[in-house]
């Protein structure tokens, strides 16, 4: 099967990422130009909005050509992709219509994984850094976490966009337990002290974006790494498999997580109770008091010292790192071979 990558966004689907290009070209071949392919993936379904003069020809002039949505983040598909629980669907912009099918964490179950979730796996070093502090953490006594939280001169750690109040970031579909939290969290954000609060991310005044510098991950980690309190590991949006780095960050730096999930959401695995602070269904207010008003006890040092040997044996072995991105390249291929193989949405 041929494929082509485009849009702005192209650079955010799984198929973009090195190491598992690697992996799919055992089973597609990507080719340079859309007139050679046979599917046109797409990491945001507004990548078609904006290529649409150029669809209409591509499709004219090859019917047989498929259109796919392979997305990594609830939050596009939750905000502008329709909807988003469809496999398969229609998408009406200007004065064109297009069949397209979306593969994303609600329309298939290729990001339900083993041990440690898809983002990861997405670059090593990721993996190679994680495996490193934690070794490190997990050597640690209980009274030491006590020791660094006390001397913290970074009290709360925010590293997340500020987002104005928009309604489509505060979706909620509570039959499937999912929730936008970027304005959430950008409002407990703004409800802490300023004095001891640590805000970092486009908005809140800082001259370079976060994705402008050399290596933003390990600035991030450099600059909480031992010097913080609480940091903030809330996603923009809580869905059951969706996980990023940043509750990983938050134990790798030291601090205690916060964290926004339902009991049924996956974080559990990795931030167990008494390890971090969970400020589901509170109100952006009463977040900010739970966590400033919040005492570590000694049970609160010996659950996050477990949390820490925990993550240890997760990230102990690099072999259990590759199965997983290996698992995630044969579903993924596995359902793309599937998803063109079925008939599209008819066109209106």
């Amino acid at each position: 099967m041929r494929i082509h990558i485009m849009g702005r966004h192209a650079h955010r689907t799984p198929f973009a990422y090195e190491p598992y290009k690697r992996l799919f070209r055992q089973r597609f071949d990507y080719v340079d130009t859309p007139e050679k392919a046979d599917v046109i993936l797409f990491g945001y379904v507004l990548n078609i909005d904006e290529n649409a003069e150029e669809l209409a020809r591509l499709v004219k002039a090859n019917p047989a050509l498929r259109l796919v949505v392979v997305s990594e983040e609830p939050l596009w598909d939750t905000t502008n992709s329709g909807d988003f629980r469809k496999r398969h669907n229609i998408r009406k912009t200007g004065d064109h219509a297009f069949a397209f099918s979306a593969i994303n964490h609600h329309t298939s179950k290729v990001y339900e994984f083993r041990s440690l979730p898809y983002f990861l796996t997405t670059e090593d070093e990721y993996y190679l850094r994680y495996a490193y502090e934690f070794g490190r953490n997990a050597a640690m006594a209980p009274g030491a976490f006590a020791e660094i939280w006390k001397q913290a001169g970074i009290r709360y750690a925010f590293f997340a966009e500020n987002r104005d109040l928009v309604k489509k970031y505060s979706i909620a579909h509570p039959d499937i337990e999912t929730y936008g939290l970027s304005v959430y969290r950008t409002d407990v954000a703004k409800a802490m002290p300023d004095k001891g609060t640590m805000r970092v991310g486009q908005g809140w005044g800082a001259k370079v974006t976060r994705q402008e510098l050399p290596d933003w991950h390990l600035d991030k980690l450099l600059t909480l790494q031992g010097k913080s309190y609480i940091v903030s590991a809330i996603e923009n949006t809580s869905q059951r498999n969706y996980i990023s780095e940043k509750i990983f960050d938050a134990y790798a730096c030291r601090g205690l997580p916060l964290i926004w999930a339902p009991a049924s959401h996956r974080i559990h695995e990795f931030a167990p109770a008494g390890s971090c602070l969970n400020l589901f269904e509170l109100s952006p207010a009463d977040a900010a008091k739970k966590i400033s008003g919040f005492k570590p006890t000694a049970a609160t040092f010996e659950a996050y010292a477990e949390a820490q040997a925990g993550l240890y044996e997760r990230f102990r072995k690099f072999d259990d790192f590759l199965d997983e991105r290996i698992g995630f390249y044969e579903r993924l291929s596995d359902e793309l071979t599937a998803i063109v193989e079925e008939k599209p949405a008819p066109l209106p």
